[in-house]
């Protein structure tokens, strides 16, 4: 396994628990019916954009600092976060 690869599977495990520990709450509800279900992704996906904009700023300032490894990295778990995004269709929760 490269590098890379090993660093994109750590950042998608560390997305996973964090959004784990932000929706303890939402944790313990049963999705019942398909209203339901809409709804959690919808608030799933809009955790992603909102971490994706988050790490964005991380990002510029990595690059303000001309920390070009802290930017990889960071470039790196954009890119999970965006293809998690893109795999669930988040566009149609987000924009229904």
């Amino acid at each position: 396994m490269s590098l890379g690869q090993n660093l994109y599977r750590k950042a998608l495990i560390y997305l996973f628990v964090a959004l784990f520990l932000m929706n303890t709450s939402d944790a313990n509800a049963d999705v019942e019916t398909d209203i339901d279900a809409r709804r959690f992704l919808s608030n799933y996906c809009i955790t992603l954009v909102n971490e994706i904009e988050k790490s964005y700023q991380k990002q510029l300032d990595a690059l303000e600092k001309n920390k070009m490894i802290e930017f990889t990295k960071v470039s790196k778990y954009i890119y999970g976060v965006s293809d998690l995004y893109d795999n669930l269709d988040c566009s149609i929760y987000i924009n229904k």
